[in-house]
């Protein structure tokens, strides 16, 4: 597997912008209201400056599945290098079948664990038919000795899926994963067999109804001890409801 070269930028904003630059920017006229990557960058931003052990690991701990990988993940927020819209993930070796080409919104990365993060537009977002077990086998290529999660953000299941209504995340990933595992032909991935029985050890989610909730909570209870940190915190988390709100 291999990433795309790193661009000039690696901020949040940074690479915002460069997604913007290969779409039509008509479509952020309205501020980008609604737009995926938007909602994401705001809410990515808010949570990379706000005390981590707080309010990630809050919202961290508060989300669903993968039990041991994500309490680890929260346990090394403080320690969480973050990377949005990191590039393009390609499947397969090099002179094989046609690659094909996974782009998550974001990577996690801490001393334990790799998470790939698939991040949701809150009006209708819906996944590909593939997706969601393309991304598992990028996650399971790339996380190497790390514990492994596959945080779906903004997402509570049954989820939908484009030509096949709404299913579990079991389903949806198990559905598309031999034929996925076939095309990428790579054997340094693990069986079928075990990729299936690890879904739920490797899948996360929170609603971005649940998400907001923990920032609120966190906003009432943390306390910097001064004045001026307490209201520098109170803004950013106020940046992360407000993006929340306006989005949906």
């Amino acid at each position: 597997m291999e990433t795309s070269p790193a661009s000039a930028s690696s901020s949040i904003v940074g690479k915002l912008l460069e997604e913007i630059s290969w779409e039509k920017a008509r479509d952020y006229r309205a501020g980008g209201q609604g737009r995926e990557n938007v909602l994401t960058a705001e809410v990515l931003v808010g949570l990379d400056f706000l005390p981590r052990t707080h309010f990630l690991g809050n919202i961290l701990r508060t989300a669903h599945g993968a039990d041991n990988a994500r309490n680890t993940l929260a346990g090394e927020a403080e320690e969480l290098q973050m990377h949005f819209l990191p590039g393009d993930f390609n499947l397969g070796p090099d002179g094989g079948r046609a690659r094909l080409v996974v782009q998550p919104d974001a990577i996690f990365e801490t001393p334990s664990t790799y998470t790939l993060v698939e991040a949701k537009r809150i009006r209708y977002g819906s996944f590909q038919p593939e997706q969601l077990a393309r991304e598992y086998i990028t996650l399971m290529s790339k996380a190497g000795s790390a514990a492994p999660a596959l945080l779906l953000l903004g997402v509570a299941p049954p989820v939908r899926v484009k030509g096949n209504g709404q299913l579990e995340i079991a389903e949806a990933v198990s559905r598309f994963l031999g034929p996925v595992l076939e095309r990428v032909d790579d054997p340094s991935l693990p069986p079928e067999s075990e990729l299936l029985e690890r879904i739920t050890e490797v899948f996360c989610w929170i609603s971005w109804p649940e998400l907001d909730g923990c920032v609120r909570e966190a906003a009432a209870t943390y306390s910097a001890g001064h004045p001026s940190g307490d209201a520098s915190v109170q803004r950013m988390a106020a940046f992360v409801q407000n993006a929340i709100a306006w989005h949906a």
